[in-house]
This record gives C-alpha cells, structure tokens and sequence, in this order.
C-alpha cells in the first residue's frame, strides 16, 4: 500500500510539473511574425483630411452650439481618462453625459408615420402623409439644419478613450434628416430635396472613411443605402436629362469608397478594442486579490491584443483584397478565430475572449460589399434611365452596360421583369436588393 501511494504521489508530482513546464513555455514562447506584424499595424498612425466634426455629431440631437459642444468633448474627454473604470465589484457607477444638460431637439419617440432605415419607396410613404408630417417637420427643422453642417466637415473620429462607458454618438437623427429631404421635394422643392438626399450621401462617405469604431462606418453604409434609394425614388419622377445640383456629383458613383471601408472600419474597431482591453487590464490590476492570481497566470495581454488585431488586419491584406476586387463574400475566407494554439495554455482567458468575438467580423464586413453593390446598382439604374430611347430590350441594356463596367456584383432583371435586382452577401434580413426599372417618360407627381 506504502509503495501505491508512493508512485501516485510520484505521478502526481509529475504531472504538476509537466503542467508548470508547460505553462512556462507557453508564456515564454515568442509570438508569431504575422502576430508582431499585426502589432505593428495596430499602431500605425491614420492621419484623416480636413476638420474633425465629432463635436457636432456628438452634439446633434442637443441645442447647443458647436463651439460649446467642442469644449465640453474637450473637458469630457479630460474627466475619462482620470476616471477609473468599473472593476464588476459593487454597484455600477452611473454618468451622466454633460449635453444631458441641454434641450434635445429630435423626437426620442418612435413616430410610426415616418420612414425607417432599409424600407422601400420612402419618397411614396412621405407624399401619402404630407399633411401628417407637417407639424412634425417644423418641429425638426432646427436638427434638420445642424445635419445639413456635418457634410462641412472632413470626417468624424472620436477622442474619448476606448472604454465600455464611453459616449458613443446617436445617429438616429441622420435617418430623420431623410425623410425631412424627402418631405421637402414631395412638397414641391425639387431642388432643395436634391440637394438634401446628396449631402446625406456625402455625410455617409465620410463616417465609413473616418475609420472610427465600427458601428459607426456600419451606420454610414446604412444611410448610404438609403441616401441611394431616396435619390433613385426622386430622379424617377423627374425627365432623365434634369439637370442635377453640384452638391449630387461623384455621391452615388460606385468608386470603391463602401468597399474601403471595409478595412478603415476594421482597423478603427481593432484600435479600440485594443485600448479597451488594455484599460480594462489596468482596471483588473486594481481588483481583488484572486482575480489578479487569475489574470496573471491565465492572460497575456499583449498576446491576446496581437491575436485580435491579426483577425482585424486580415481585411486590410492581400487576400481580402482579391476578395473584395472579385466581389466574392468575405465570409467564405475569412478567419473566423484564432483557434487554440500552444500558447493558448498561458494565455487560456485571452484565447476564450478572442474566439468568442471572431465570427461576426465577416458579417460586417460584407455589409460594406453590399453598399457598395447597391451603387453599382444605382449607376446601372441611372444609365438606363437616361438611355431613354434605347429600343433593346431590358436584359440586353443592362447585360451591354454590365460589359462597360465588369467589376462588381451581377445585375439582373428581377423575376416580375419589373426592376433591376443584385443579391445580397448579408441576408440576415434580405437575400436581395431590387430598384423598380426607370420609366421611359417620367412625369412628375403634382405637389
């Protein structure tokens, strides 16, 4: 019996140390190049063009003026980074944001009669309820004009540090502003709703170029969506050679800009979590004792930063790239997760967090090829519109124009032959996108 306990006790002691080796080594073991190499993309600088109007947009809902608000941003962003952050033990503390302090000037409820993001024939659901949203319009013109001041603006990139509190901007009201554009030109001023629904493009070219965190590049391919559909319900009541305002030119070209966004979202996504990551670190530090044991043995911080920031870059490299230029769903290649590796033994809680966070990546991304097949879709529509008197058959039109322009998302004719129709990458909610076909005479509805 003496000697059975004796060998258990030797198999155990072993086995201790076989674990403790283990651990050591899966500590001490570099990281990959391709993971220094992510590092190093992580940090790298992203200077931006033209003034920062995070201020306004953060702002937009309140009546306050930009100059205040850029004070506030200033004096908030001072106060977050002293702030030390929530470590899960007590109560959570709760902030109040100093523009709370102003008058709001949207309406925070949800009014049934107005147009929502993504639905179809906007322009016809406004003109069905003029006299319905007449009081409601007055009410938001004052938020209607401080919309109209964010296309002055370069970009939109926040200053707040990365942390779970920090104040993300409500982008509600840059919807609203559409249907105010598509009020104003089913009233009468054809011109002024021009020039609205362009300018709302343009804000949208500017939030997915900002390479700010990800929802916001999400939410200006969402208004590029529906900028580009308003525009096409406008133009088809108008004779195809109108002429349109300065401000409509290059907004719904297919240039590639959706597309680019893919990476200058992902790697503003990888930058704040990063530094989200590393002061939630700085917060566990400060914990209980336990949690510290735990942490120390179990993550690696720099490691589990790496690990993320090489799935963000994936959509910055080569092979997302081809992808993107063939229009192929970034999905099918995507990495899904780190998986589990060697290190992952030292490093188990940082593995665990990473893969858990993998897989909607591709899903965003495709939502940008999707915005930017729907300008395709756009372009492809406003050629056969002007084309008016092209006596072809549809499918041929738009089969010769499909050879002009090759690269992107095939068009088709949709089943009832009454529109132009793409399929969708991302069809959580549609697995199509379909524009009606432009009349060879369009007449404009009276006012």
């Amino acid at each position: 019996m003496q000697g059975f306990f004796k060998w258990s006790g030797l198999v155990v002691f072993g086995m201790v140390v076989l674990v403790v080796a283990g651990h050591c080594v899966s500590r001490w073991i570099p990281m990959p190049t391709e993971d220094e190499k992510a590092l190093a993309w992580l940090d790298a600088p992203r200077p931006l063009a033209g003034t920062n109007g995070f201020a306004a947009l953060w702002s937009l809902p309140f009546d306050i003026r930009v100059a205040d608000a850029e004070r506030l941003m200033k004096e908030e962003t001072v106060r977050l980074r002293a702030l030390p952050l929530w470590s899960g033990e007590g109560a959570a503390p709760v902030h109040t944001s100093p523009l709370e302090t102003y008058p709001r000037l949207d309406d925070t409820a949800d009014d049934k009669t107005l147009c929502k993001a993504g639905q179809p024939h906007c322009l016809a659901q406004v003109r069905a309820r003029l006299q319905e949203l007449t009081p409601v319009m007055a009410s938001r013109a004052a938020i209607t004009a401080r919309i109209a001041v964010l296309d002055d603006y370069g970009h939109f990139r926040s200053p707040f540090p990365a942390r779970p509190d920090t104040p993300i901007p409500s982008y509600r009201p840059l919807m609203q502003g559409l249907v105010a554009h598509a009020y104003t030109f089913a009233r009468g001023d054809r011109e002024a709703g021009l020039r609205g629904v362009c300018r709302m493009g343009s804000i949208a070219r500017k939030l997915v170029a900002s390479g700010d965190i990800l929802v916001g590049g999400l939410v200006g391919a969402s208004l590029m969506d529906a900028s580009g559909a308003l525009f096409v319900d406008m133009l088809a009541e108008l004779p195809g050679d109108h002429p349109l305002p300065d401000a409509c030119t290059g907004v719904f070209e297919p240039d590639g800009a959706m597309a680019a966004g893919i990476c200058t979202a992902m790697a503003g996504e990888a930058r704040y979590i990063a530094d989200g990551f590393r002061a939630l670190n700085v917060a566990g530090a400060e914990s209980s004792w336990h949690r510290k044991v735990v942490a120390d043995l179990f993550l690696d911080q720099r490691k589990t930063i790496a690990r993320g920031a090489r799935r963000h870059a994936w959509f910055c490299g080569a092979q997302a790239d081809v992808l993107i230029r063939a229009d192929t769903p970034l999905g099918r290649d995507a990495p899904l997760s780190g998986g589990w590796t060697f290190s992952c033994l030292a490093n188990a809680i940082g593995c665990i967090l990473d893969n858990i966070a993998a897989p909607s990546l591709a899903g965003y991304a495709e939502r940008f090829q999707d915005a930017e097949a729907r300008l395709r879709l756009v372009a492809a529509w406003r050629w056969l519109r002007e084309a008016h008197d092209d006596a072809r058959p549809v499918a041929q039109r738009i089969a010769a124009w499909q050879q002009l322009h090759p690269e992107g998302r095939a068009i088709r004719v949709s089943a009832d032959g009454k529109g132009l129709a793409i399929d969708l990458f991302h069809d959580t909610q549609a697995s199509t996108f379909t524009l009606p076909l432009p009349s060879r005479s369009a007449a404009p509805p009276a006012p």
